[in-house]
């Protein structure tokens, strides 16, 4: 057999631990090491008995799906939470666990026995030196792009999950960056999941791992725009819209500013002129207050009224009776009666440093280029 097919076996750290634990804690935490020690090897020989299957009766093949024993799920499910815990998470990596959850991976049928292991190197990676000791392993990058081309859904929620923790991270996040651009299935099997999924867990976190790559990679951003990516985008945005999940879309209206910015993506957005006003009204109609939204949306609404209103002026479209337009109106008088009560009370600096300050100003300016209003119609 080859050694890359051999079924996965405990490396010696676990052995001589598990014979020597006696039931002893981990670090402060109540989590038992020979427990974990159990589990782990409950996971190698679920993955063993998988191969043995396929090998002796050769009834598996690469389309069928292979049931995680029912125990052995609901254990690995709690070391799944437990790895949430800093001295747990620590002490998996101490004693090679991602090792262990790569080869078994790489054989694995199970795709319940994949979602739960990547679950777990996802909570590990919450810690940051985790994430990027986790992140130099050439391994876990190689199998978290090729995973991305799967159709399994919650496996793939795992996955970029983990793509978006270690993302967020300073240290780790060049050597995700350039996997991503190294891989040649990443970008295709992204685009795919925005414009195929009804999942919105899945939507969600696909659009915020791109957030934070569009912000930190120009040259990712660059490919993207053009018409596929931006149709698959707002298939995205319009389902999360229809189910009104109006939180997700905040990464939607980051990721177009970004493009505009970076690439001038406007012309490619002119054909969707319609939809991305629709798409504001119904991001404004989801928000709790009215007619200002809640202070910390401020920002994204702000870039959204920018690309929204510098896209209608280049369609040639300033109608002002739409539905928009009155809200936009609604806002900046909301704003202008905030900005009047600040500088009437003299006497609260501090009220006017945290209501005035550069957000403010943002959405300000944002609004009254949509309006065509000018800064002296403001304050005249």
């Amino acid at each position: 057999m080859d050694d890359t097919e051999r079924n996965p076996s405990p490396p010696p750290e676990i052995r001589e631990a598990d014979e020597t634990s006696s039931g002893d804690r981990i670090g402060e935490s109540v989590f038992s090491r020979h427990w974990l020690f159990q589990c782990l090897l409950k996971a190698i020989r679920a993955a063993e008995n998988e191969n043995a299957c396929g090998e002796g009766e050769q009834v598996l093949t690469e389309e069928e799906v292979v049931e995680l024993d029912r125990e052995v799920e609901e254990e690995l499910c709690t070391v799944w939470d437990m790895a949430a815990n800093s001295d747990v998470a620590h002490f998996l990596h101490e004693f090679k666990a991602s090792e262990i959850f790569l080869q078994i991976i790489s054989t694995s049928k199970s795709p319940r026995l994949v979602e739960i292991l990547i679950g777990i190197l996802g909570n590990m990676a919450v810690f940051p030196d985790l994430s990027l000791a986790l992140s130099k392993e050439g391994g876990i990058l190689q199998m978290a792009m090729q995973l991305l081309g799967g159709t399994d859904t919650p496996t793939l929620v795992q996955v970029l999950r983990l793509c978006h923790t270690c993302l967020s991270n300073k240290e780790s996040l060049p050597f995700w960056l350039q996997a991503m651009r190294s891989s040649d299935s990443c970008l295709s099997g992204i685009t795919f999941i925005l414009e195929n999924s009804i999942n919105e867990e899945l939507l969600k976190v696909t659009l915020q791992v791109l957030d934070c790559v569009f912000d930190e990679d120009s040259e990712m951003c660059t490919v993207c725009a053009n018409g596929n990516f931006i149709e698959a985008l707002f298939t995205a945005a319009s389902y999360l819209s229809s189910r009104e999940k109006y939180d997700s879309l905040d990464a939607f209206w980051h990721l177009l500013h970004v493009m505009d910015y970076e690439a001038d993506a406007k012309e490619l957005l002119l054909p969707c002129c319609e939809k991305l006003e629709s798409l504001l009204v119904d991001w404004l109609q989801g928000q709790e207050a009215a007619p200002l939204p809640p202070r910390h949306c401020w920002r994204t609404l702000g870039s959204a009224v920018t690309l929204v209103s510098g896209v209608r002026q280049a369609t040639g479209n300033e109608a002002e009776d739409d539905e928009l337009y009155e809200r936009l109106k609604e806002m900046h008088s909301a704003l202008q009666l905030r900005l009047h009560e600040v500088q009437s009370n003299s006497d609260s600096k501090l009220e006017r440093r945290e209501s005035i300050d550069d957000t403010f100003h943002m959405l300000q300016g944002a609004l009254e280029q949509a309006l065509g209003i000018s800064a002296r119609q403001c304050t005249g």
